[in-house]
This record gives structure tokens, C-alpha cells and sequence, in this order.
């Protein structure tokens, strides 16, 4: 077996080249940030510089932020007049709060004064995580009197009812009796 060898041949009249390689003995380090963190580093190299600050905040001061719970411009006028709306958060409790009160959702079938574009593909009209929901005038006012005819109910329970039907002895209401004179013995009038 024979091995053939190729014989390179260089001049060597030339000087030889120097390369420059830097030779480091310390690994780079990679930092990874959460998700979280990646985000706010996002955002630190979106942030405007010491120069742009006076003019980013000019901007938004002049920019009008929009409420995104604000009633859709077409029900407003339908407000305390015909119909009450709410906004209802999308939540677990959501199924409950619609069967035991008088809010119903707001469809394509029950609501066609909303604009179409404003329903998700679910069929509900939906801002920030709520989804709006109406009830009637008469259905709204009644829940809004509620409590203050209750209250007044109870008041009148409490000074007139018991006055008439209470019994002192058996620790109902007692009202005192007007005989014309005060503690004190003397007269009024």
C-alpha cells in the first residue's frame, strides 16, 4: 500500500499576513426575560426621548380618550326612554345574572337599531370584556323605585302600623299620649 503525498509549494519571499483574531476566554451570557419583561423592554425602546417628551405629551393632551363603556351612539336616544341599558362583565356569574333579573342581551334578532359591526361573532354586542344588555322603561324604573319604596314602607311599618296595631303590652310600638302638660308640670298650649 502506498500513500501518495502532495507536495504544496509556497514562495517563501513573501512575508506572511497577520491575521487578527480576538481570543476571549469568557463566554457571552444571554439574558432571557419573561414575558412580562420582554414586554416592558418593548416598550422602553418605543419610549420617546428627553427631546420628544414635551411633544408626545402635547399630543396627548389634546387627544380625547374614548370611554369604551359608553352606550353605542344609536341607543342613546333610546335611553330612559324606551329601553335601559347595562353592561353586564362576561364572566361566570354571566348565565345567572341574565336568568334571575330583567337584563336581557342585546341581539341581532332584539336589537336591530345597534349597527351590525358592532356584534362579535358570538352575537352579542361586547366593549372591554362586558356585553351590553337592555331592559324596559317600566322594567328599569320599577328596579330603580324598588328600594325606596321599600324603605318607605318599612318607615311607615314603623311609626304608623305598629302605632294602630301594636300592642304596649306585648312590646309593640308604644306612643306616648298627648294629655296637654309636659314633664315639668307646666301647661302648654
Amino acid at each position: 500500500m502506498t500513500t501518495k503525498t502532495k507536495a504544496v509549494t509556497k514562495d517563501i519571499s513573501q512575508e506572511p499576513q497577520k491575521v487578527d483574531v480576538e481570543l476571549t476566554a469568557e463566554p457571552k451570557t444571554v439574558e432571557v426575560l419573561s414575558t412580562q419583561d420582554s414586554q416592558v423592554a418593548d416598550l422602553v425602546k418605543e419610549a420617546p426621548s428627553l427631546e420628544d417628551t414635551d411633544r408626545v405629551l402635547a399630543a396627548l393632551k389634546e387627544r380625547k380618550v374614548p370611554n369604551i363603556l359608553d352606550l353605542p351612539e344609536e341607543c342613546k336616544p333610546l335611553y330612559k326612554t324606551k329601553y335601559r341599558f347595562r353592561w353586564l362583565a362576561k364572566d361566570k356569574n354571566l348565565e345567572s345574572k341574565l336568568r334571575t333579573s330583567i337584563w336581557m342581551l342585546c341581539t341581532r334578532l332584539n336589537s336591530p337599531y345597534i349597527k351590525p359591526q358592532r356584534f362579535k361573532s358570538h352575537g352579542a354586542v361586547e366593549q372591554g370584556g362586558m356585553v351590553l344588555a337592555f331592559a324596559s322603561e317600566e322594567a328599569g324604573q320599577a328596579r330603580e323605585d324598588a328600594p325606596a319604596l321599600r324603605s318607605a314602607e318599612l318607615v311607615k311599618h314603623y311609626t304608623q302600623d305598629l302605632a294602630t296595631q301594636g300592642d304596649p303590652k306585648r312590646g309593640g310600638f308604644y306612643q306616648p299620649e298627648d294629655d296637654g302638660e309636659s314633664d315639668d308640670g307646666i301647661e302648654m298650649e
